[in-house]
């Protein structure tokens, strides 16, 4: 059966017995192609549910369904958002209909299912998975955002790959690009955005590659009228990679990806500084207390000033360690003394210091959340690792979860006794509004820990928004960061929620999309911030948190950590930004850091600072790289020791005319070596460049484009040369250089 219309250059073929999609092929003045696809569909269903170890559910005894068969007649129609053909289907018992669509703005092709209501079936899952039949030729992979997978022969991937869209990219699925020089080139764009898909690509060999898509879906089909899962977007007629990026952006525009036009003016070169008041710990050898009291960090304001900071981050107080909120309307409990709040708010404000409160809006502690946590790893799989060694970097791949889940679990029985200790037998939020919460499908609540609410409430909408009004109102603060708003990815089989369960991830969206008028309507200039830096967040985010530099960090620095994310130098980190920036809606904003509150638990070296894990220099250097990218700088409390001096002239550098109008430009040719990292901005006849050599050897360039030395900002290690025909670089030096060209 082929699906074919003149508006469009792309035509289906697909199955006439099962519906499923055997063929794409494309045809314009300008190219042709064609590739082949076997399609899998599977659907798991029914079953039973019980508490994973480390929290939410997993499923048993379901039914796997895999049987596909047409069961009437295609239906052609014409909407707003393109030419569709319906076909019914059954997969096993359960009804669907495949939709074929060609989009009319663009050569693309979408595939996807519509379920009706009404059917007594609860599907837990969905996967399709596609075994691509490429022409012979020599082809390469692209990932772009999902670690630096850019250009790598499809014959060398000898294991299955998994392309996560967790970490700093999570909330929208990856973009994978096959390209080969003669027969053109193949896009797979899994774009849902209610469920985050999850991607595991596989080579099979002579130009074969198996893709699967896990929508991770769920709903109780008796519950809705009817319900749409998209599934992916596939475009055979898009540029080479080199020119795909300008492509995708339309994409994301047309779709409706894109970032706000109106962030705070004062975030542009803002250096952020985050500051935790009270007790915390991290294991029971090293206890930590930046600023035991909100008047500690009062008195530090000063220095806080002259280091360059411009905004302090304010963390949740955590009257035990973690990162832990009861009540949001407390303001005592949560970050300290409300008078003295309102004194450093107060304070910092008259040194120009913005401050704005990290909260989180996925979950609360009580004494039995905590004890059905900790008895969950003591019995669970992960029991007898929680004393192995993990390694510091996790990678984009989604099989490579055992480090993840062993830190967390590791993570919840090190802090088991101090959240005990300090919190409510029962949150009076459980006992007063159970459906805020995730349940199983007898109404059990099972969020646990940072996962617990399901933002989708409009209630719990409700409760959190005038919460916002109130701390801003009360404290005067200008705004604030939201911890992991997609990290809440539990499903919900409450009642109310059941239609779609496993939609709760991103349930946020329709929480920030109410929320930023009303911040704005308070003031203007309030910042909406948060991790971590999904396509889908960003619509209403002045500002995004990259969850990945914590790993991105240890891969550049630590030859042992070199293999993670592929960031084996300098040069691959400039690409693996400028990259994920090209592929994140126009205006999108990301700040950076190499320390954080994440990064003191998490590593096996066990250390909370750069510094504890690297020797100064190299702390120095990566302050001044990961300082120099485009977007905010944000430090963690105490990681300022042993750079105070690098500090104050890298704000200076970030809030000049220059770095602020310039144009961002890449010193990362190809006849560069790989240690050498350079990002400038170029104004006019003038620029101001960073650069790197984070190597143990000598960088000669030839002075090509004539700069002319006007001044020196920045010095680290030895002085960098720079004269009519050679820039050198010393090992391991760095500096930021104003120049004037010609």
């Amino acid at each position: 059966m082929k699906l074919h219309h003149l508006e469009s250059t792309h035509q289906f073929d697909v199955d006439d017995k099962t519906g499923l999609l055997t063929g794409l092929s494309y045809k314009s003045p300008s190219g042709a192609g064609n590739v082949g696809f076997e399609t899998t569909l599977n659907i798991q269903s029914e079953g039973g549910e019980r508490r994973a170890a480390t929290g939410g559910l997993e499923y048993f005894d379901c039914k796997n369904q895999s049987t596909v068969t047409t069961s009437g007649e295609k239906i052609y129609g014409q909407g707003s958002n393109g030419i569709n053909w319906r076909l019914p289907i059954s997969i096993g018992d359960i009804k669907a209909e495949l939709i074929y669509r060609l989009d009319r703005q663009s050569a693309a092709a979408a595939i996807a299912l519509y379920f009706p209501g009404g059917q007594e079936v609860l599907i837990r899952d969905i996967n399709l998975v596609f075994q691509i039949k490429l022409p012979a030729d020599t082809w390469h992979i692209n990932i772009p955002g999902n670690g630096l997978r850019k250009d790598v022969p499809i014959s060398i991937l000898n294991t299955e790959v998994g392309i996560s869209p967790v970490g700093g990219l999570r909330g929208s699925s990856s973009v994978v690009h096959l390209g080969s020089k003669n027969n053109g080139q193949v896009v797979i764009w899994p774009n849902n955005r209610v469920e985050i898909a999850q991607l595991t690509l596989k080579n099979n060999g002579d130009n074969q590659v198996q893709l699967k898509i896990d929508t991770n879906f769920g709903s109780d089909l008796s519950k809705v009228s009817g319900v749409e899962l998209e599934i992916c977007k596939i475009d055979l007629s898009v540029p080479k990679y080199e020119e795909f990026a300008p492509v995708f952006q339309d994409w994301l525009r047309r779709d409706g990806y894109v970032s706000p036009n109106n962030p705070p003016k004062w975030i542009d070169g803002a250096m952020i500084y985050e500051a935790q008041i009270g007790f915390s710990v991290f294991n029971e050898v090293n206890h930590y207390s930046p600023y035991p009291k909100v008047r500690d960090l009062i008195n530090d304001l000063d220095q806080i000033a002259e280091y360059g900071f411009t905004c302090i981050q304010l963390m949740p107080k955590q009257p035990y360690p973690s990162y832990n909120i009861h009540d949001f309307w407390d303001i005592d409990t949560s970050y300290g003394n409300k008078s003295e709040i309102k004194e450093l708010v107060q304070k910092a404000h008259k040194l120009g210091i913005k401050v704005i409160l990290d909260i989180l809006l996925h979950g609360v502690l009580d004494k039995e959340s905590i004890k059905i946590a900790a008895d969950g790893v003591r019995s669970g799989p992960f029991a007898e690792l929680i004393s192995s060694e993990t390694g510091d970097s996790f990678n984009s791949d989604v099989k490579d979860w055992h480090n993840y889940l062993i830190a967390w679990s590791r993570h919840i029985l090190d802090f088991e006794k101090y959240w005990y200790e300090a919190s409510p037998a029962v949150s009076p939020l459980i006992a007063e509004h159970p459906d805020w919460f995730y349940t199983d499908s007898n109404g059990q609540v099972q969020g646990v820990y940072t996962k617990a609410f399901d933002a989708r409430n409009s209630s719990w909408q409700d409760y959190f928004i005038n919460a916002c009004k109130f701390l801003m109102n009360e404290l005067n603060v200008d705004g604030f960061r939201f911890d992991a708003p997609s990290y809440n990815d539990f499903p919900n089989w409450a009642n109310w929620a059941r239609g779609r369960a496993g939609a709760s991830a991103l349930g946020c969206l329709g929480l920030f999309d109410r929320l930023r008028p009303v911040m704005k309507k308070i003031n203007p200039q309030s910042l909406l911030y948060t991790e971590p830096s999904g396509h889908v967040f960003r619509q209403a985010m002045d500002l995004n948190y990259n969850y990945d530099e914590q790993w991105l960090v240890t891969s550049l620095a630590d030859v042992k950590a070199q293999s993670a994310w592929g960031i084996r130098c300098a040069k691959d980190l400039a690409s693996w930004v400028a990259e994920r920036d090209k592929f994140l809606p126009n205006g999108s904003m990301t700040a950076h850091h190499i320390d954080s509150h994440d990064t003191f638990w998490w590593p096996t070296w066990g250390k909370k600072w750069r510094r504890e894990q690297f020797d100064i220099g190299k702390v120095q250097l990566l302050t001044l790289i990961f300082g120099s990218l485009p977007g905010p700088f944000m430090m963690f409390s105490g990681g300022e020791i042993g750079i105070e001096q690098l500090l104050p002239e890298l704000a200076k550098a970030k809030r000049s005319n220059l770095w602020l109008k310039g144009e961002i430009h890449w010193w990362t040719k190809e006849d560069h070596p790989d240690a050498l990292f350079g990002v400038s901005r170029r104004f006019e006849n003038k620029e101001i460049v960073t650069l790197v050599n984070f190597s143990n050897e000598a960088i000669s360039m030839k002075n090509q484009d004539g700069y002319k030395l006007k001044a020196r900002r920045i010095e680290i290690g030895d002085e960098i040369l720079v004269d009519s025909s050679v820039i050198n670089l010393p090992p391991f030096a760095g500096a930021v250089l104003e120049l004037e060209i010609g």
